[in-house]
């Protein structure tokens, strides 16, 4: 703790740096844009409304969806100015993106009360959950690699399967666009951070390719917080004749990063490596006017090694090796033989593999080794059908079938109905849904805690909620009420004499409820404002005397989470935004704790702008200065309980494209 407040003292003396040079970069800009901004805000445009595809695998508008979405396109990804993919993913109503402490911490993602586990995330509508933990973490995925990311809250498996307990988080890889473009931007901050990019991109005759690559350097803000990231993204179409096409996705990361605090307590050499590679394609031919068939392939693989070497000042040493494969073939149909209906098929195999190896070592005692290794496979069978009259009443009625080698067969509906009231532009819409998880490999055979007779878990869940879109206007209110049931909730056993730490079981149950809200409302052409809140009430049933004596809720879950942000546009050159994000107190296990304790809740303010122009006369397309500045009051506060989240701290950088 001491050297965390000498490292946080330190940063206050640069921060006071910081500003004076912020301030010698802002003046110029902002006297700049001052002459131009009058004329500049009666012509902002209206945005077009984003086409999603995760909610039911058929390109619609989100307003024509009966589940609950977000979009965060591109264009708010550049306002927010990232680091990584979590970034973008703040203010989403119903979403918990929590950071183990600085840049590269452990990030998963968690949806209207679920586990991390219950949330499925996609590239490209390739899963990527691990067979071993059941999670994937988010925490080094680059952002520039993106075009969009869509979210669909609520229980999905009947679309998705496995793991869409909660909802589905997809990330869809950028487009190239019209003609040749290349493009770089270099950022530097706070606590040493480097952050760089490059992409090439182009299309034409059908054809389109894009390619980027992105690193990010930190010192993070304790002993051993270092990060080092390295991420390669590619995606590209190509036009086989007049009705077939080639779709390509390419996914690399690497990471290296310290581990300042575990279950050791603060630790100055505990090392994270971890290499993730995704290749993936998808042929889409139509062999009718009202019929499109789609083959698709991909594989996941993830190397992770987390070293604990022996230190005088800690007890014991560990090291702990996973590699996983997952192989997805899948085959899809749409049949549209009216306007009113689209019916949609599909059939879907994956194979899972993971091989866990763990050595532990506390001296004078023998150590203690572990070794999983196995496979499952999963096979699937799913119908979609898609009823829109007039475009202001929708149906989706869906249904999944899966067969799992070690789960067995699972069979989970969905239904889903909306209505718009064009008078008054409002839409009505409700869902019910079942989800399922089956458990992961490492759960149901390591020999340390690991159960062959786990069942999935499985959730049922309901929606109703409300949108009002003024047509012509950037206005939108939405409001949505949820309650989520889990059932059979996998959790650890009390001890045995065959099983000293405890043999996981299917002994849980637990429900969310809440309500989501979300409203922007552009009050003048230049300045706008934005709120986000989330209700969630949990509870839990079956838990250890010990915990359910703490606490009833579900761990690591918010009760309130809320951001409200202000928005500025003087001109088509810049934008800026102010966010001021509040979280209520949270139960859930620190790294050194027995037992589950209270992290206490915290009020974080945030701010970016963006400010960039088209140089006349010139090849370059675009210049743009970007700077973020984040806990701009510089408060003590953590996301996720043990793990101190940085002081002030800012990013100031430049981008180039030609």
């Amino acid at each position: 703790m001491r050297e965390f407040n000498r490292v946080r003292f330190v940063e206050q003396g640069s921060a006071a740096r910081g500003f004076h040079a912020m301030g010698r970069m802002v003046v110029p800009i902002v006297a700049s844009w001052l002459a131009g901004s009058v004329c500049a805000m009666a012509q902002e445009p209206v945005r077009t409304e984003p086409v999603v595809v995760t909610a039911t695998r058929i390109e619609e508008k989100v307003s024509e969806q009966a589940s609950s979405v977000s979009v965060v396109t591109r264009e708010d990804m550049d306002q927010k100015i990232p680091s990584l993919a979590g970034d973008v993913l703040q203010g989403i109503p119903g979403v918990d993106v929590q950071r183990t402490g600085s840049l590269g911490g452990l990030e998963n993602i968690k949806i209207r009360g679920g586990k991390s586990t219950h949330t499925l995330v996609m590239i490209d509508g390739f899963p990527l959950n691990s067979p071993s933990s059941g999670e994937f973490d988010i925490s080094a995925l680059p952002v520039n690699g993106f075009g969009r990311v869509e979210i669909v809250r609520g229980a999905q498996s009947a679309l998705y399967g496995s793991n869409a307990m909660g909802g589905v988080v997809n990330f869809i890889p950028r487009e190239g666009e019209e003609g040749r473009q290349y493009g770089a931007g270099l950022a530097a901050g706070s606590f040493n951070t480097l952050q760089w990019s490059g992409f090439g991109q182009g299309a034409g005759k059908g054809t389109n390719l894009h390619l980027g690559v992105s690193g990010l350097k930190s010192d993070g803000t304790l002993t051993n917080d270092d990060t080092d990231l390295f991420s390669f993204a590619g995606s590209g179409e190509i036009p086989l004749g007049e009705r077939n096409r080639i779709h390509l996705v390419a996914l690399s990361t690497d990471e290296e990063r310290g581990i300042p605090i575990d279950d050791r307590g603060p630790d100055p050499v505990a090392r994270r490596k971890r290499r993730d590679f995704l290749g993936g394609i998808r042929w889409e031919t139509a062999v009718a006017k009202s019929v499109r068939l789609s083959v698709s392939g991909a594989g996941f693989d993830e190397s992770l090694h987390v070293s604990e070497p022996p230190d005088p000042s800690l007890v014991g040493s560990s090291d702990f090796r996973v590699k996983t494969r997952k192989t997805l073939f899948r085959v899809e149909g749409t049949l549209s033989t009216s306007p009113v209906s689209t019916t949609f098929l599909g059939f879907e195999y994956v194979k899972d593999r993971a091989q866990n190896d763990a050595v532990f070592r506390f001296p004078p005692f023998p150590d203690f080794v572990t070794d999983v290794s196995a496979s499952t496979y999963n096979r699937s069978y799913f119908l979609q059908e898609e009823l829109r009259f007039r475009k202001r009443t929708g149906v989706s009625l869906g249904a999944r079938l899966d067969d799992n080698s070690e789960a067995g067969t699972k069979v989970n509906p969905k239904v889903a109905v909306f209505h718009r009231f064009d008078r008054v532009d409002v839409t009505l819409r409700s869902a019910y849904g079942k989800g399922f998880r089956v458990p992961t490999i490492v759960e149901k055979f390591d020999p340390t805690s690991g159960n062959p007779g786990l069942s999935p878990e499985t959730a049922i869940s309901y929606e109703a909620g409300a949108d009002f879109r003024p047509k012509g206007t950037r206005t939108v209110v939405s409001a949505t009420y949820f309650y989520q049931d889990f059932r059979g909730l996998i959790q650890q056993g009390a001890p045995t004499p065959g099983h000293p730490f405890g043999q996981l079981q299917n002994v849980g149950g637990a429900f969310s409820r809440g309500v989501e809200a979300q409203a922007t409302w552009w009050f003048h052409p230049a300045v706008g404002a934005g709120v986000s809140y989330t209700y969630t009430d949990t509870g839990t049933k079956n838990a250890s005397p010990a915990v359910a004596a703490i606490t009833d809720r579900i761990l690591g879950i918010p009760q309130q989470r809320g951001t409200a942000s202000l928005l500025f546009s003087p001109s088509p050159r810049l934008q800026a935004q102010f966010d001021w994000r509040l979280e209520s107190d949270q139960y859930e296990f620190g790294p050194t704790d027995v037992l589950p304790g209270r992290r206490p809740g915290n009020a974080v303010v945030n701010a970016q702008a963006r400010y960039a122009w088209n140089p006349a006369g010139s090849e370059v397309r675009e210049i743009a200065l970007t700077m973020k500045v984040q806990n701009l009051l510089n408060r003590d506060y953590e996301e996720r309980k043990g793990f101190p989240s940085p002081g002030f701290n800012f990013l100031l950088g430049a981008e180039l494209a030609i």
